[in-house]
């Protein structure tokens, strides 16, 4: 028996011409009333699918070299919180992270206890993964992204409900710094 592809599985030759249209014209009505259904003004369906983005972080399968002292614990939690967030992680422990932060020019006043290399991009610190999924998606002209020091509450750093507010800085490869993200 030959079989031909079909979108929602494979389907026998042996089928007419009429029973494959018939089914077509099911499917496409199918999808066609659920489109009348959801009719919704485009500023309001703007507003939903903005809302749904915002209350679930995507999935994104990329990866993500992580360099880290074989002492640090919050390098770990860390590195699981990019796990959860979709990452692939490779798992770099070094008894030198500090010369891997010289090669890759992060700013000392930036420094932090691990650095990271996500795509062209180097990631110093406490940098929560909606941060770095950001600065994936847009790619700006940067360097790279850093959360200075080791701020409680920042992913890696939890302490019950206590959050500290820190500032998430851009930086570039001769040393200019801005604001890339606030977190409360």
């Amino acid at each position: 028996m030959k079989f031909c592809w079909f979108p929602f599985g494979v389907l026998g030759s042996g089928m007419r011409s009429s029973q494959l249209l018939a089914i077509a014209f099911i499917i496409a009505s199918l999808g066609l009333s659920s489109c009348s259904l959801a009719q919704i003004s485009g500023d309001r369906m703007m507003a939903a699918t903005a809302d749904m983005t915002m209350a679930q972080p995507i999935a994104m399968n990329h990866k993500i070299t992580v360099f880290r002292s074989p002492t640090c614990s919050c390098c770990g939690q860390w590195i699981e919180h990019m796990e959860t967030a979709g990452f692939t992680v490779q798992d770099e422990v070094i008894p030198d992270v500090d010369a891997v932060k010289q090669r890759y020019g992060v700013p000392n006043d930036l420094a932090s206890c691990h650095t990271a290399i996500a795509g062209n991009y180097i990631i110093e610190g406490h940098v929560p993964a909606e941060d770095v999924q950001r600065l994936l998606a847009e790619t700006p002209a940067i360097a790279g992204i850093a959360t200075p020091g080791m701020p409680v509450g920042s992913p890696g750093m939890e302490s019950g409900n206590h959050i500290d507010p820190y500032t998430v800085v851009a930086f570039t490869a001769n040393g200019q710094l801005s604001r890339f993200a606030d977190h409360p």
